[in-house]
């Protein structure tokens, strides 16, 4: 329990004794590979960073998860109207010619964007936030849980070689689409499970999807089918995260076709 708070115009001081002081200032998450038979397997932790981020100096201390920002801690970036309408108009980046864009929230976007890699006719994946109310957000913002982005992987791929329903075959697959703002222990909205369309075809082989596979669960699918919203590529240390070995460096194959099994780690 925080014992005493003390402001004065230069600093701040807690007692030693307080708990909030073992949290750490960025938010932690896990995640996991949802296999066949809803199988929950490979939990792990989002650890700490050591990479550089940069922190905007607007508030003496950041909460390090959703629960303490909607206990009323941390100072997140409020959207205006302005911030609003850009982050909620539609995505305008254009594919390299010959492609199309698929965008898929399916919990901690490591794991996913390292399935998507694997799928053959896939050309192009970045990670990154949308759907949110923020423009220009950054993890921290996402994080916060007062956003509403969700953690997405924007897929770019050649329809001669991959088809949009095989890409939905891969984000079925990677997750569990039951549980509503949740993926394992990765707790908050921005892990909830969606499918963001970019054409009227996206939209239809989307919906017809999710009723063949909600036939096949015994829990009713809560993952949102929307239009793609403006996309905001996260930060570079995040993009490819495990194919490049992650914080300790244990690489993990890309290759088209592998089905190694996938390591969420920090």
């Amino acid at each position: 329990m925080l014992k005493s708070l003390a402001f004065t115009t230069t600093t701040v001081t807690t007692t030693t004794t307080s708990p909030l002081l073992l949290i750490s200032s960025k938010p932690t998450s896990s995640c996991f590979l949802f296999k066949p038979l809803l199988s929950l397997s490979n939990f792990c932790t989002k650890p700490i960073s050591s990479f550089p981020q940069t922190h905007r100096p607007i508030s003496f201390y950041r909460a390090p998860m959703n629960l303490l920002n909607k206990l009323g801690f941390g100072s997140p970036r409020s959207p205006n109207a302005d911030s609003s309408s850009i982050a909620q108009s539609p995505d305008d980046d254009v594919p390299a010619p010959g492609q199309q864009f698929a965008q898929f929230g399916a919990g901690c976007f490591w794991g996913v964007e390292l399935a998507f890699q694997r799928v053959p006719g896939v050309t192009k994946t970045e990670v990154g936030y949308t759907q949110g109310f923020l423009h220009n957000p950054t993890y921290e913002d996402v994080c916060s849980g007062t956003s509403n982005h969700s953690e997405v992987v924007r897929v770019q791929y050649d329809p001669k070689e991959c088809s949009y329903e095989t890409l939905l075959d891969a984000f079925w697959a990677r997750h569990d689409p039951t549980t509503l703002n949740r993926q394992g222990n990765d707790v908050g909205t921005q892990y909830r499970s969606g499918i963001y369309f970019y054409t009227p075809e996206q939209e239809k082989a989307a919906k017809e999807s999710m009723e063949r596979q909600q036939k096949l669960l015994n829990r009713k699918i809560v993952t949102e089918i929307l239009p793609a919203k403006k996309f905001y590529r996260a930060e570079e240390y995040h993009q490819q995260y495990l194919e490049k070995g992650g914080r300790f460096g244990f690489k993990q194959s890309s290759q088209k076709g592998c089905n190694d099994p996938i390591r969420c780690y920090g």
